[in-house]
């Protein structure tokens, strides 16, 4: 496993100054070791959310959330000189704030960088191989999939977790899928064509890390494990950002919501499934400003699952301000329903829940230098985890992003 513990706050920025400036040092003399001094590159990011539950949920509260990205990258053929051979190295440092348990108790968390382990860790490490045109890439290694798959650009400016990988997906697993904050070793191959259209399947381990200890990134291949199978594929030409339609499903078996064998044990079944629908698109553009719009529907099997069905979908206006042409502001709608099992294992344990859980996220960015981006924003969740004893609540945020690049 990789892991770097025992840092506080002041602690972990000194040692990513550390690692900013060894990493810079080393990175220039690798990069003006190359004909054209590139190839290499160096991305560094520091954010900060400023988090308060003004009401509702479990209880009235405010925190502090951040989290440190370090990234090293290289360009194709940058690596021994193969050509088409790509690769990336990222580390990154999350608090383990855990503010929508504590104070929401919402299921989609009110911030998407939320609920990470307190430690460094090793993220992604991969090498990609496109050779001839790229048309066709394969890559291996400690993998984000949700950097390529279920990735939705112009869901990309909301801070809620649901507008990352839709809930039905994301809720997945005994450890989640390989996304935020744990990842795990994959093999993802890509076939693209010069319209548009691609597509893309992964194989991944099926439980990323230790789920009894989330500040690892321990690599188990283990048949017990079993895999995440994900195939997507989709279109992107002209205003349409993306078309795409995915399926996934793990080989190993998982506890059913409802029934127990003969020794009243949870029922072990395979079938732990879905499959998701996007489409994301330019919808007009004026002389400076452009209104862009997405709408994501996702199914999980219900019988392992709490939540069986998502719907999300919002839109974003850009250059609405024409002294501040990069300011973008948008409203999203993030609304997962729980399944009949679910619903019926509540019933049966004398608990009830609601149906759905809806989030309405209100938020704007606005690029302040080149190294500093600010986004308030505003979130109300209907029905916190569908939990009938949680009331409605409201919750102001403040983003901060510092950002460095070589």
């Amino acid at each position: 496993m990789y892991r770097v513990t025992g840092t506080g706050r002041p602690g972990r920025a000194i040692v990513a100054l550390t690692l900013i400036a060894t990493l810079s040092s080393a990175i220039a003399e690798a990069n003006c070791a190359h004909p054209d001094c590139n190839g290499i590159h160096f991305a560094a990011a520091y954010t900060g959310d400023f988090v308060r539950n003004m009401t509702g949920g479990v209880q009235s509260g405010n925190s502090y959330i951040d989290n440190v990205d370090l990234q090293l990258s290289a360009d194709p053929g940058s690596i021994f000189g193969i050509p088409g051979l790509s690769g990336l190295v990222y580390v990154l440092h999350n608090d383990a704030a855990d503010f929508s348990e504590k104070y929401v108790g919402d299921a989609q968390v009110v911030s998407n960088i939320d609920g990470g382990p307190d430690a460094w860790r090793l993220y992604e490490a991969w090498l990609d191989w496109a050779p001839g045109t790229g048309a066709i890439s394969a890559r291996l290694g400690l993998y984000d999939l949700n950097t390529e798959f279920d990735a939705i650009d112009t869901a990309g400016l909301f801070l809620n977790g649901a507008h990352g990988m839709g809930t039905d997906f994301g809720q997945t697993g005994e450890n989640g899928p390989s996304i935020f904050p744990v990842t795990s070793l994959a093999l993802r191959l890509r076939v693209g064509s010069g319209d548009g259209a691609y597509g893309q399947i992964a194989i991944l381990d099926g439980i990323p890390g230790d789920p009894d200890d989330r500040s690892s990134n321990e690599i188990d291949l283990s048949s017990d494990d079993g895999a995440l199978l994900v195939i997507e594929a989709g279109w992107s030409s002209g205003d349409w950002r993306k078309l795409a339609i995915g399926a996934w499903q793990y080989t190993a078996t998982f506890d059913t919501l409802v029934g127990t064998d003969d020794a009243d044990m949870p029922l072990r079944r395979n079938g732990n499934a879905g499959i998701y629908g996007i489409a994301d698109r330019t919808l007009w553009r004026g002389d400076a400003a452009t209104v862009a719009g997405f709408l994501r529907l996702g199914h999980a099997a219900g019988r392992f699952n709490q939540f069986d069905t998502y719907l999300g979908t919002g839109a974003t206006l850009t250059g609405f301000w024409p002294a501040r042409a990069d300011d973008e502001i948008g409203l999203a709608i993030a609304a997962t329903m729980t399944s009949d099992d679910y619903r019926k294992a509540q019933r049966l344990a004398a608990a009830d829940t609601n149906r759905h859980e809806t989030n309405i996220e209100l938020t704007w960015r606005a690029p302040v230098t080149d190294w500093l981006t600010l986004q308030p924003g505003i979130q109300y969740i209907v029905n916190p985890g569908a939990d009938t004893r949680l009331d409605n609540a409201v919750v102001a945020m403040l983003r901060f992003e510092l950002s460095w690049s070589l």
